[in-house]
């Protein structure tokens, strides 16, 4: 039996968020931080270091130092504004990440905001020629254990291809987990002792253990992954599990834990580990018929977030019933702090977020998130600062005075989906699926299919174009042809 889009315990956690009131914030430092990309490895950025893809740190001291001028304000001990330097993957050398942390600490003492540190603890690991050369450390396709070729990563609305999904399990990739987990550990818990001795502990923001932690898929057939890693839990063809999907749940929470445990053994505190999923749509996953909820969400399920080893984090691009979602699933575990590890107000299709950057800030902050993380600042340079639609959401007026309200220790106050004639993704979303279920047996009905087909190709058009508000007045004229329920 298919798993409906919403797993049972989400549905139920969200029908009790939308009777609570939302979470008092947490009684400890709040972060506005901006990620910093280095251009390798396909992520958008900063150029490296030559022959380094790691980024100096003149580069992040003047990265953070152009958002503070542009905000007007660093914040307090309370209400800080930072960065979050990585990826720290297994293709960056020793060296270079020894390096990179004592660098983005300077930078976070010297200019006097947080630093946050977030690790790539699977995707980017091409260079690792020594654990690639093993089959045992490749994710396969099938109980036959047929090798992926390659990761699909759903970054945006195609998928991008990435070295093959790794074994979480296979002893090899475990052992090279931990000795990552313990370097990078000490190195943080090194300058950690630095900033306690000043006094500024608050400096750091905490690492963000993971980066959209996950079994992925199969570039180019999409296949689930993770037999590889259930062979290494003794199961096989005639001797699967009860469930299959629970059971590649399970491995995906084992693995952040491994994280999670290798960094606080090396010194870094439980309190300031978290976690990164993406379980929510976020624009790039519609229901299927063929697939399971958890392989939808590739087996990162909403309640692999909570563990005693690290507290949760999530991606939280805003289209749809994002935000209501993750506040739901915070409500069911008791409401700890949380974090928003990665996104910004707008989806990754372009359709627009929250009504403003304020109410996406508010939808954080207000409901218990310790962190957030605001991607895109600054991507592709000058020549993208008003094309490119996540900048736009990212670095305008209204965003701008947004950040410096929150940093001020001024309440956030949320505006509703929807207000004053404004556009609401939900909203839409919710149009067309009345669209989808209703439009056949009315055109049957009526006979009135050379109407509305002109009208529904203009909201294809319109929506191909990401011309969302109005495509949303195209589906309302539509719509308006539609009996209602009482009719």
């Amino acid at each position: 039996m298919k798993i409906p889009l919403l797993s049972l315990a989400l549905t139920a956690a969200l029908a009790c968020h939308l009777r609570a009131a939302p979470a008092s914030a947490a009684p400890e430092t709040q972060y506005l931080v901006f990620q910093v990309w280095p251009q390798e490895h396909g992520y958008p950025g900063l150029p490296t270091k030559p022959g380094h893809p790691t980024l100096t740190k003149e580069q992040m001291a003047g990265f953070i130092g152009e958002i503070a001028k542009a905000i007007g304000t660093k914040g307090d001990a309370r209400h800080k504004l930072g960065f979050a330097a990585g990826p720290f993957s297994f293709d960056v050398s020793d060296d270079d990440t020894r390096q990179w942390i004592h660098d983005a600490f300077a930078a976070a003492r010297e200019n006097d905001v947080a630093v946050a540190i977030h690790l790539d603890d699977s995707m980017a690991w091409g260079e690792r020629k020594d654990l690639l050369a093993n089959p045992d450390n490749i994710e396969t396709t099938d109980w036959q254990q047929t090798p992926n070729k390659a990761r699909a990563l759903h970054w945006g609305v195609s998928p991008m291809s990435f070295p093959p999904q790794m074994c979480y399990n296979a002893p090899a990739i475990v052992a090279a987990a931990k000795d990552r987990g313990a370097l990078i550990g000490q190195e943080i818990a090194h300058e950690l002792a630095t900033l306690k001795s000043a006094g500024k502990e608050y400096l750091f923001a905490g690492i963000i253990a993971g980066s959209e932690t996950q079994i992925g898929s199969e570039y180019g057939t999409e296949h689930p992954l993770g037999f590889r890693a259930l062979a290494h839990r003794g199961f096989s063809e005639s001797h699967p599990p009860k469930d299959l999907d629970a059971e590649r749940a399970s491995v995906v929470k084992e693995w952040m834990q491994l994280w999670a445990n290798a960094l606080n053994s090396s010194g870094v505190p439980r309190e300031k580990i978290f976690c990164h999923i993406a379980f929510t749509s976020q624009g790039l996953r519609k229901p299927s018929a063929t697939e399971t909820y958890a392989q939808m969400v590739h087996f990162a399920v909403p309640e692999v977030a909570f563990d005693p080893a690290y507290r949760p984090g999530f991606s939280t691009y805003p289209e749809g019933a994002t935000t209501r979602e993750v506040h739901a699933i915070v409500a069911a575990h008791g409401n700890p702090g949380w974090i928003s590890a990665e996104g910004t107000n707008v989806s990754p299709t372009s359709m627009p977020g929250e009504p403003n950057m304020e109410t996406y800030l508010a939808k954080m902050f207000n409901y218990g998130a310790v962190l957030t993380n605001v991607f895109s600042w600054g991507i592709g340079g000058e020549a993208q600062r008003q094309k490119n639609f996540f900048r736009v959401a990212t670095e305008n007026p209204e965003a701008l005075a947004a950040y410096g309200k929150f940093l001020k220790g001024e309440p956030l106050v949320e505006t509703s989906a929807g207000a004053s004639g404004g556009f609401s993704s939900e909203a839409f979303q919710a149009k067309m699926r009345r669209i989808q279920a209703e439009l056949p047996a009315w055109i049957q009905k009526t006979g009135q299919q050379a109407t509305v087909m002109p009208m529904i190709q203009k909201i294809k058009d319109l929506t191909k174009a990401h011309q969302w508000q109005e495509a949303d007045k195209a589906a309302d004229e539509l719509l308006a042809l539609l009996p209602t329920a009482s009719q």
